[in-house]
């Protein structure tokens, strides 16, 4: 039953375009050019290029710009980078927000340069900055908004995820209708995978539902609120702040008052900055990784970065990965 209404809820997105497309392919065929140019498409960070690859399939590559394990708050624009974004047909990324090293490009761009800012887009869930460090009541979600603070990380929920990937199968469709039928197939696909990736997930994550967590870096909330997990509170904000004294202080009452289970640290951060806010618990101390920093490209690395989240927070609220240092 449950694939069924999984069927039902995508099936008419691809057979409303499918003989659309097929027609349009018929009446093409013969003046269709021996060697089509390739669109020549440009992605920003890891978890856009996966989708988009796995849009695209065999019939182009698309370029990442954030290469290896760069993050978009530290990434700075070359030349090159930029001339490859002026000879671009296409860009996918989440927001001039998030990479803010965009913002001046795009402004250069050419004329013919479409550029797709995902979070900008209509059907995408956005869900407003949690503006304190401490939270115990979740906000309930809040849909286009662009007048206040919106968290970017909109990929980290697999029902966005799938919006983006019909928004980046619409674009490429428009802009190369002679493959506008693969796009659709692998659309499709990438579609049915999502659902059964977040079914899955959600399955895995159940019996921790009522599991309190403290998250190093907020950049995390889309996950929780797609699988009805709980954090109260974060040790950074922002990823270049330093937690004062008083805020660790803090989030050690909080973590002893609401029995936490798991510390959730970010790559890059220190773990004995945790293990204050851990000392005298008995959680468990795990790290995520949402950008995919460290895996390899292609379109499987949005599911692998998802399924590495869920095992994580697993092993962190079983203490599977457990330290403890006793500080005075």
């Amino acid at each position: 039953m449950l694939h069924y209404c999984k069927f039902m809820k995508f099936g008419s997105y691809m057979f409303k375009k499918t003989f659309l497309v097929i027609f349009s392919l018929l009446l093409l065929a013969p003046i269709q050019a021996a060697h089509a140019k390739k669109l020549n498409v440009i992605t920003s960070i890891k978890p856009v290029h996966s989708l988009v690859t796995g849009v695209m399939g065999k019939s182009g590559e698309a370029t990442l710009l954030l290469k290896g394990g760069l993050s978009p708050h530290i990434f700075r624009m070359r030349p090159s980078h930029i001339r490859a974004l002026y000879e671009a047909d296409v860009i996918f990324y989440v927001d001039p927000k998030l990479e803010e090293f965009l913002a001046s490009a795009l402004k250069k761009k050419n004329k013919h340069l479409k550029d797709i800012a995902l979070a900008r887009q209509d059907g995408i869930k956005l869900q407003p900055y949690r503006k304190q460090k401490v939270w115990i009541r979740n906000t309930d979600a809040h849909d286009h908004d662009h007048e206040t603070d919106m968290d970017l990380h909109i990929w980290l929920d697999p029902a966005n995820a799938r919006k983006m990937v019909e928004i980046i199968e619409e674009t490429l469709s428009r802009l190369d209708p002679d493959n506008s039928f693969t796009y659709i197939q692998n659309a499709n696909r990438m579609i049915s995978r999502l659902y059964d990736l977040e079914e899955k997930i959600r399955e895995e994550l159940r019996p921790l539902r009522d599991k309190p967590m403290i998250v190093y870096h907020d950049a995390f909330q889309y996950f929780e609120k797609a699988f009805s997990l709980r954090s109260v509170g974060a040790i950074l904000l922002k990823s270049d702040n330093t937690p004062s004294v008083k805020h660790l202080k803090k989030l050690k009452k909080l973590a002893k008052s609401k029995n936490i289970t798991c510390v959730l640290g970010s790559p890059g951060s220190h773990p004995r900055i945790a293990t204050v806010v851990m000392s005298g618990t008995e959680a468990g101390y795990e790290t995520i990784d949402p950008l995919g920093l460290y895996h390899d490209l292609g379109p499987d690395l949005y599911f692998n970065i998802m399924n590495e989240m869920a095992e994580n927070i697993v092993d962190c609220q079983n203490n599977d990965n457990n330290f403890k240092l006793n500080l005075k």
